[in-house]
């Protein structure tokens, strides 16, 4: 076994998550991109662009279609693993700190942190296989 060096945040790493297969690793960090790497080689596959602060978790679908990220920039943001391509944005009052797909990918639970005068919650969002359901 050999170790893969893979370059390509520019700030500390906050999280890393393999899809269901196994073949495409996602990483979380400080620099507000998360990106998605071969597991296998350690190349990088792409990135998302579009959070404006630190980006603490994510999870993929199990078909490894979508991918849901959790940021300090008060957003949960559920892209297309693919193209990178934003579908949609959830916005709250507080820190989205951790991000989960239920199996079945229908449903995502996000968390929010303790924020100024806004106390942590536990949100259950329904995710629409068709985008244009929302």
């Amino acid at each position: 076994m050999r170790p893969i060096l893979m370059k390509g945040h520019e700030r500390p790493l906050t999280f890393l998550r393999y899809n269901r297969d196994g073949d495409l690793l996602f990483s979380c960090a400080k620099d507000h991109t998360p990106t998605v790497w071969y597991a296998d080689n350690g190349d990088r596959l792409g990135t998302y662009r579009g959070h404006n602060g630190a980006v603490w978790t994510c999870d993929a679908s199990r078909d490894s279609a979508r991918l849901i990220t959790a940021s300090a920039d008060q957003t949960a943001k559920l892209w297309e693993v693919s193209t990178g391509k934003e579908l949609f944005s959830f916005r709250f009052d507080a820190p989205a700190r951790s991000v989960e797909f239920a199996i079945g990918d229908a449903l995502a639970v996000i968390t929010t942190d303790n924020f100024m005068d806004h106390v942590p919650t536990v949100q259950v969002k329904h995710i629409a296989e068709d985008i244009d359901d929302r």
